[in-house]
């Protein structure tokens, strides 16, 4: 009987002790939050389809502080870290990532592309490829993978029309 209360007792600090294994922070992020700002602040220089047309516009990166004004009003997003639960054993418990909000101006000839925007830079444990995504004023958001200092395959959404665009450093 003892020996059974001592294999409950085992598994049952295992089950305790798991969740924390799993969510615990791991070195391993091959960037610097240095690398992570040379990668995305600054100017860039684009080029968007809308409705057919091709438009060039610049955009300006900052980073954005926590108490930010030209940032979004809405809330953001909920990422719980390990707050899913599964009666199957995950591949991976949690997804270890690095974000940085943005705030900037975008420049074009087209009303569609002009004024201020804000974001975020999300990376994995390595920073090429990262995701990028933006918000403008008028509703618009710009989105898409950042590899090698270029973005090419861009997604410029808005409600029921996509548009594609492109990014590089001037």
């Amino acid at each position: 009987m003892s020996k059974r209360w001592l294999i409950l007792g085992v598994f049952g600090l295992a089950l305790v002790i798991n969740p924390y294994l799993a969510c615990s922070s791991k070195e391993g992020f091959d960037y610097s939050e240095t690398d992570m700002k040379q990668a995305v602040l600054g100017d860039w220089v684009g080029s968007a389809d809308i409705d057919g047309e091709s438009v060039d516009f610049t955009l300006s990166l900052q980073q954005a502080s926590d108490k930010s004004k030209t940032q979004s009003l809405a809330a953001p997003k909920v990422q719980p870290q390990c707050g899913s639960r599964t009666f199957v054993r995950p591949a991976a418990a949690c997804w270890n990532t690095t974000t940085m909000p943005l705030v900037g101006t975008i420049t074009s000839v087209s009303p569609a592309l002009n004024g201020a925007v804000d974001g975020e830079l999300v990376a994995g444990m390595s920073l090429d490829p990262s995701q990028l995504s933006l918000r403008l004023e008028n509703g618009k958001q710009l989105s898409g993978s950042l590899k090698k200092g270029a973005l090419s395959d861009g997604t410029i959404t808005d409600g029921a029309t996509d548009s594609s665009f492109s990014l590089s450093r001037p």
